[in-house]
């Protein structure tokens, strides 16, 4: 402690020079950037984000595009690779979700907005998110990449029940998650036509799968060891890949959690899935005036549509009331799928590889709150048998009286 009369340039001199070093330093500090949260992939190079964790730290890069934006004339067409960026690009936090439906059945009930999206929408949505730990490994580690479920109609890579840090830290595992498109923009199919081919939502995920065979080593993870796993319509996604060639060399292990390709409500027929894109023109309007018009044209006027328009009227293209029919799903086309699943999997043309098949505890719960008569959220529920079965006829109306 210096005495009270000591001035106190005496002990701190003001030196010009020495003020503009002391500067230099300081702003240099701030901005040393950790080694571990930098990393180069093809696109160019990303800043990630140190998380906490129970057991330890984690590295996290979130929102890294992987495809370039499916908007205005790309709306319904494949997936293009994401071009290269300049600088670095900030992976700090999650980006948007893919336009739509959001439940607004029970407003503010936990059990329902745990699902909706908790980011804006948008239809520029296509990003991914790489967890790994902290600091990254320094030999090839097993990695881990995960298709959310939602009915084909919703889901997104950001939500709380996805976060991947705590499957990183805990299993030492690389994990990566990707968004894709869903509802009419994912899978509304005019067959035959370039301009809606359908499946662009599956051709999502395979560019994903790509682009970590591509960069995953980059984070310490083993392209050579990749695990793709799913729940309900992402645990379908994961079956389809297995019967698609084009996605079999991508990944080698696959878990399918409460979802399976050949579900009846997993896929459509061209027939179906036409009469179902058909349908959703004529609700927004399109062509105008009703006139006849071919695919082309058709797609085109379906662009101009705002992306709420077409969340708003997709539930009503369903031929029958059911709470386990979707109304866009992946269709039979003879392309990523050449045959129905049932047939491939009869055929045994699927991918041969290990497989982990299982069921979510309770997931029918959820959609008993939606189709079943008399069933209450909130109370115990005293149905009768015919309430019973009418809510059987909802669920399964395919079944037999």
């Amino acid at each position: 402690m210096r005495p009270p009369w000591c001035p106190l340039h005496t002990l701190f001199p003001t030196s010009p020079l020495l003020l503009l070093l002391l500067f230099l330093l300081g702003g240099r500090a701030e901005h040393l950037e950790d080694p571990e949260l930098l990393v180069t992939v093809r696109g160019g190079q990303l800043r990630g984000i140190r998380l906490t964790a129970p057991g330890g730290p984690v590295s996290a890069f979130l929102g890294i595009p992987f495809a370039e934006p499916p908007v205005g004339p790309r709306r319904f067409l494949p997936p293009e690779p994401k071009q290269p960026w300049s600088g670095v690009l900030d992976a700090t936090t999650f980006q948007s979700v893919c336009y739509q439906y959001v439940d607004t059945l029970y407003p503010g009930f936990e059990g329902s907005e745990m699902w909706n999206p908790n980011r804006e929408l948008s239809e520029d949505c296509l990003y991914l998110n790489v967890w790994t730990p902290y600091p990254r490994p320094t030999s090839p580690t097993p990695v881990l990449v995960w298709i959310y479920g939602g009915g084909f109609y919703s889901g997104a890579s950001s939500l709380d029940v996805y976060d991947g840090r705590f499957l990183a830290q805990a299993e030492g595992t690389v994990l990566v998650s990707m968004n894709y498109r869903v509802g009419a923009f994912g899978f509304l199919a005019l067959p035959g036509s370039r301009e809606a081919p359908g499946n662009v939502g599956l051709l999502d995920q395979r560019l994903a799968l790509q682009w970590v065979q591509e960069n995953v080593a980059a984070f310490g993870g083993d392209p050579m060891s990749v695990t793709l796993f799913g729940e309900s319509a992402g645990a379908a996604s994961v079956g389809m890949h297995l019967l698609s060639p084009p996605s079999r060399g991508l990944f080698h292990r696959a878990v399918l959690q409460s979802g399976a390709p050949n579900g009846p409500w997993a896929t459509v027929g061209m027939g179906e899935a036409r009469r179902r894109a058909t349908l959703l023109a004529r609700l927004v309007g399109c062509p105008p005036g009703g006139a006849g018009s071919n695919d082309t044209e058709l797609v085109a006027c379906l662009r101009t549509r705002p992306a709420q328009d077409l969340v708003d009227h997709e539930w009503h293209v369903l031929p029958q009331e059911s709470v386990f029919r979707f109304s866009f799903v992946p269709v039979v086309d003879g392309d990523f799928l050449s045959d129905t699943p049932e047939a491939l999997i009869n055929t045994g043309d699927f991918h041969n590889l290990q497989v982990l098949v299982g069921v979510v505890k309770d997931e029918g719960s959820y959609f008993l709150v939606y189709g079943a008569p008399g069933f209450s959220k909130d109370n115990e529920s005293l149905i009768s048998r015919a309430q019973f079965l009418a809510g059987v006829r909802v669920g399964v109306p395919q079944g037999p009286q």
